[in-house]
């Protein structure tokens, strides 16, 4: 009877590891999203910060995005602004 209960609750273990793995896998998909300064970000690492190409040209607001992962191990995407390369200091 104790072999019996011993591999009932083995299975049970293995099934219930198998299903946090695929949560966990689930969970590591990218989330994109416009950024908001009221936001706190958990950033672990950059991966990539792009803008548009023409911003080195422009002295004011222009778009980019910032790719990274968190704590977690999940990526991010997002849209924020910044000022252009183009601008003059003087």
């Amino acid at each position: 009877m104790k072999t019996f209960l011993f591999i009932v609750l083995s299975f049970f273990s293995l099934f219930t590891f198998a299903d946090d793995t695929i949560n966990h896998a689930a969970t590591a998909e990218v989330q994109d999203g416009q950024y908001d300064y009221t936001q706190d970000l958990d950033i672990a690492k950059v991966v990539r910060i792009s803008t548009a190409s023409n911003a080195a040209s422009q002295c004011g607001p222009v778009k980019a995005q910032i790719e990274y992962v968190d704590s977690k191990g999940v990526s991010h995407k997002l849209e924020y602004m910044r000022l252009g390369d183009g601008c003059q200091n003087g």
